[in-house]
C-alpha cells in the first residue's frame, strides 16, 4: 500500500525547499506517544459507558462487539488532534486579522471563531498590550537558498522595543524544537532583508483545562543545531526513497 507523503515543500525560483516544520517532524516526540495512548484509553472507556447505558442488560461478547463498532474509524488521538488544530487555526486567524489591522492593512471581515479559540485570542491581546506589540510583518514566507529550506513566520514585531521574530503555538507546553524552528526562521528572514534581534514563542491556551498563556524568549541557539536535524531528515528521506528538495550548500552562520 502506498502512503501519502505529508511533507510540505515551497516552490521558489525553480527550486523546492522543504518547510521547517516538515524537517522538525524527524524528531521523536515521546510525550505525544503517551498523550495518544491516554486519548485512546479515554475514548474506549467513554464508548463502553455509553453502550452500557443503552443496554442495561447485555452479554459480555455483545458489549465488546458494540464497543469495537463504536471506536472503529478515526482514532481518538487523531480526533483530538483535529479538534485542537481547528481551535488553534481559528485563534491564529483572528490574531492574524488583528495584526494586519495594526499594520494598516485591509484584512477583510473579522473571522468568527469558537469560544475555545476566543480564550487564546484574549490571552494574546493582554500580552500584546503589556509588551507594546508593534508589528512589522506577519505571515511572511521566508527561505534560505544556501541552506535549502523555507517556512512562514508568524510575525516580526517590536516587543518592548526589541525587533523580535515570534511563533504561535497552541497546546499545553512549549517544546525545545520550537527554539530550533524560531532560529531557522530568524536566519531565513535575515536572508530576505528582515533581521531580528530576538525570538519569542507564544503558547496560546485552547481550552479552559490548558495552562494559562505563556511567552518564552528563545535562548541562544546555534543554527548548526537545526541544520544537523535537517541533515538527519534528508538521510531518512533518502532511505525511504523520497525527495529531499534542493541540495543544501554550506552557509555562513
Amino acid at each position: 500500500m502506498a502512503f501519502k507523503d505529508e511533507a510540505r515543500f515551497y516552490k521558489i525560483g525553480g527550486h523546492e525547499y522543504p518547510s521547517v516544520t516538515t524537517i522538525l517532524q524527524v524528531l521523536n516526540k515521546p510525550a505525544l506517544v503517551h498523550w495518544a495512548a491516554n486519548q485512546e484509553r479515554k475514548f474506549f472507556e467513554t464508548a463502553m459507558l455509553e453502550i452500557a447505558s443503552q443496554y442495561p442488560v447485555i452479554q459480555a461478547d455483545h458489549l465488546l462487539e458494540k464497543v469495537i463498532e463504536a471506536v472503529t474509524g478515526v482514532k481518538a488521538a487523531e480526533k483530538e488532534k483535529q479538534k485542537a488544530a481547528t481551535i488553534g487555526k481559528a485563534a491564529h486567524a483572528r490574531i492574524e486579522w488583528r495584526t494586519r489591522k495594526l499594520l494598516g492593512e485591509d484584512p477583510g471581515p473579522e473571522p468568527l471563531i469558537p469560544d475555545a479559540a476566543e480564550l487564546a485570542v484574549m490571552a494574546w491581546e493582554d500580552w500584546a498590550k503589556e509588551v507594546e506589540f508593534t508589528p512589522l510583518s506577519t505571515e511572511r514566507s521566508v527561505y534560505c537558498a544556501s541552506c535549502g529550506y523555507a517556512g512562514t513566520l508568524d510575525f516580526v514585531a517590536k516587543v518592548r522595543g526589541v525587533v523580535t521574530l515570534g511563533d504561535y503555538k497552541t497546546g499545553k507546553a512549549i517544546y525545545p524544537e520550537s527554539w530550533l524552528q524560531n532560529r531557522a526562521y530568524r536566519h531565513a528572514a535575515k536572508q530576505q532583508g528582515l533581521p531580528s534581534e530576538a525570538g519569542v514563542v507564544l503558547r496560546l491556551p485552547k481550552t479552559l483545562e490548558d495552562p494559562s498563556f505563556e511567552s518564552q524568549w528563545v535562548p541562544e541557539t546555534d543554527l548548526g543545531d537545526f541544520l544537523a536535524v535537517f541533515q538527519a531528515w534528508r538521510w531518512q528521506r533518502k532511505m525511504e526513497g523520497k525527495t529531499t528538495g534542493s541540495m543544501r550548500k554550506e552557509v555562513a552562520r
